[in-house]
């Protein structure tokens, strides 16, 4: 009576998850239910259910992700491709982020950084604005050096 049973709810999981089009399609319109379970034992020891990992959404759009940090956290590049120059007084904070991390983009009324990242890992958020391209690194000026006065 028991292997009935789990036979019966087993075959149930194929028939509630498929639509008629689909048994019909896969052929799973044509099995028993004493088939429909050898079927479901054989899937569930030979294979692994997908896990599904839920992407952080912000106004119904994805949240970019963290793709680069560059220049020790002077510049951050998302997985929407946006480049971002980050105030240097949040470089400290941005050093630290590793991919990939979620990163929420909001906008702030400071007109030299009018973005906040924040990072959806630790909830940290830097100040930043768009940028085109990546500054120059410049170069350090010499430091002049004074002939040795003679001695007399």
């Amino acid at each position: 009576m028991f292997p009935i049973l789990i036979a019966t709810i087993l075959a149930a999981a194929f028939d509630s998850s498929m639509t008629s089009q689909e048994m019909k399609q896969t052929g799973m319109a044509k099995l028993s239910s004493k088939e429909k379970t050898a079927l479901q034992t054989w899937i569930d020891n030979h294979y692994t259910k997908k896990e599904v990992v839920e992407t952080p959404r912000y106004n119904n759009k994805t949240a970019p992700s963290l793709d680069e940090n560059l220049r020790n956290g002077h510049y951050i590049r998302l997985t929407d491709n946006s480049l971002w120059e980050i105030n240097p007084a949040d470089t400290p904070i941005t050093q630290g982020w590793i991919t990939p991390v979620e990163i929420k983009v909001t906008p702030t009324q400071d007109p030299s950084y009018p973005f906040d990242l924040t990072n959806s890992l630790t909830g940290s958020k830097v100040r930043a604005r768009k940028a085109q391209t990546i500054a120059p690194i410049p170069k350090p000026v010499p430091t002049p050096t004074l002939a040795p006065t003679p001695q007399k």
